[in-house]
């Protein structure tokens, strides 16, 4: 394994050290959500002028049926 492959190892452990750390407290926030209702909503707030051609290109979905989860998720109110 070169110097790279080895940071990159590294970091690779640190992150799934945090993701198991804060799971319990993940899961409970996100209770009721399903994950690509979660992804959707991160995937707004991560980028710039976001809209459903975009959200369907980056889901492999159809515009409709991204339509469809956004209206969905809308509709839920938060816990």
């Amino acid at each position: 394994m070169n110097k790279e492959e080895a940071i990159m190892s590294g970091v690779r452990d640190v992150l799934n050290k945090i993701a198991a750390l804060n799971k319990p407290k993940m899961e409970t926030s996100l209770a009721g959500y399903k994950s690509s209702e979660v992804h959707c909503v991160e995937y707004i707030g991560k980028n710039n002028d976001p809209n459903v051609t975009k959200l369907a290109e980056s889901f492999y979905m159809t515009r409709g049926a991204i339509s469809k989860l956004t209206k969905k998720t809308h509709r839920k109110k938060p816990h």
